[in-house]
């Protein structure tokens, strides 16, 4: 979650007025500050390679220019609220920006992405044969700082290991950067004040709120969506990697919902739908095997597709892991936000979100 006061988090619930507003940056000076956003989108999402896009509109005079550029400009948007003497908002991205346009009124529309996309267009010339020896962490660190000389780079994860692999990168940098990730099973992403970070992957039966989201006249939580789907989910995960001894066989792991009360069990009546994955990083069977129930859990929790709708929350972003409660304040579910969707001008917040995919939600199945 990003940073905010106590007092921002709980005005949510309560009436108060929204503002927008960016930096536009270039070289890292802010070269137009405080510019008025009159409607947009920023949304994050755990599944794409720029965690954080965002689309925004502005309106200025036909004779008014902004040093707006797809050459090198960085944008940087805030949201926030203001409400009785009191202004406080919070760092929603740094982007680039990927493409604009501006009607004879003066209209102005601006496609922002995260600043992954430097990494992601920064590709291997030749190909490379990864840094055997190095700690993970500091080459995911490298490979990036290569691309964005200066930027800040910060690891939270667990986690770290020697690189074993000695497998050349053929050409994608940012497809390397993951599989380094996994290895360690962690992910790697532009967060909302344009720092790199390194985390470790949600555990999904092992989720903490950061943020509770209460229904009725004094919460912020709107509504509830669920549905059911086969598409994306496997009940059984198989994942290899690479010996570190030629004379050994390759490195093998495996999960599957063995649970035989599961409507996902691997075998009948669901049947047996196996997802696969493979790196040159792995090169135990434990690290597999752990890799491969991540992988399990995530999937099974796509069984129910569910999203929540709720008023302006700024500071929630994909990662998080929110708690709900019904307007008593009873708890229930605790959901992984997968996609948030927080809009820039009038509008609800919206998430796609999952949560332990080995546990039905509680309500009754409708039939």
């Amino acid at each position: 979650m990003i940073p905010t006061s106590t007092l921002f988090q709980e005005s949510m619930q309560f009436s108060r007025t929204m503002f927008t507003e960016m930096d536009i940056v270039f070289r890292g000076t802010i070269v137009a500050a405080n510019v008025n956003i009159t409607d947009g989108t920023v949304t994050t999402d755990r599944s794409s390679n720029t965690r954080y896009s965002a689309g925004v509109s502005l309106g200025i005079a036909p004779w008014e220019n902004l040093p707006l550029d797809v050459y090198g400009t960085r944008v940087r948007l805030r949201r926030g609220v203001e409400s009785i003497g009191t202004r406080e908002a919070v760092q929603v991205g740094e982007y680039l920006v990927g493409d604009f346009g501006r009607s004879a009124r003066g209209a102005l529309t601006v496609t922002l992405k995260g600043l992954e996309q430097l990494v992601i267009d920064d590709r291997f010339i030749r190909p490379r044969t990864p840094p055997r020896g190095a700690s993970t962490v500091d080459t995911i660190t490298a490979l990036i700082q290569e691309s964005i000389p200066g930027i800040e780079v910060v690891a939270l994860c667990s986690y770290d290991r020697k690189v074993t692999a000695t497998g050349a990168w053929e050409k994608e940098r940012w497809d390397a950067i993951t599989a380094l990730a996994n290895s360690i099973i962690a992910e790697v992403y532009c967060g909302h004040d344009g720092r790199f970070y390194i985390v470790d992957q949600p555990d999904l039966t092992n989720l903490v709120p950061v943020f509770q989201l209460t229904a009725g006249p004094s919460g912020v939580l709107i509504d509830q969506t669920r549905s059911k789907s086969r598409e994306g989910v496997f009940n059984a995960w198989s994942v290899s990697g690479q010996s570190s001894d030629a004379e050994t066989p390759a490195v093998w792991g495996f999960a599957a919902d063995t649970d035989p009360t599961s409507k996902t069990f691997y075998g009948e009546p669901f049947g047996k739908n196996v997802g696969y994955y493979s790196s040159q990083f792995f090169n135990k069977d434990e690290q597999c095997v752990a890799y491969a129930q991540r992988k399990l859990a995530a999937s099974l929790a796509a069984t129910w597709k569910m999203s929540l709708s709720a008023g302006p929350l700024p500071m929630l972003e994909a990662g998080d892991a929110v708690g709900t409660s019904d307007e008593f304040g009873n708890a229930s579910t605790v959901y992984l936000l997968q996609k948030t969707s927080l809009p820039l001008g009038s509008g609800t917040w919206s998430a796609d979100v999952l949560s332990d995919g080995l546990a039905e939600p509680a309500e009754e199945e409708v039939a």
